[in-house]
């Protein structure tokens, strides 16, 4: 079965925030395990593709910091705390 770019995307963020056995910055090669059925080629483009050197910060998953080398996409969540509860 084949995974979707969703799933491998899941799978590397519970790596490197949960199971802490992904370091980054990670490679293509790095991601290998979490697809393995995609050629190295797909690999690559999935990180090349979703980063913020292609898509907008809000689209992208990856942060380019040189070549070959990404890193996961930190977003701040907004939390707001609703007065008329306490």
């Amino acid at each position: 079965m084949k995974k979707s770019d969703q799933q491998v995307y899941g799978e590397i963020c519970h790596a490197v925030h949960v199971d802490r056995k992904l370091k980054e910055p990670f490679t293509a090669k790095d991601i290998r395990r979490f697809c393995p059925q995609w050629p190295y080629t797909r690999q690559f483009r999935f990180l090349a593709e979703n980063c913020t050197e292609k898509l907008c910060e809000d689209a992208a998953l990856f942060v380019r910091v040189s070549r070959g080398q990404y890193r996961l996409l930190v977003r701040e969540i907004e939390v707001s705390i609703n007065e008329s509860s306490h």
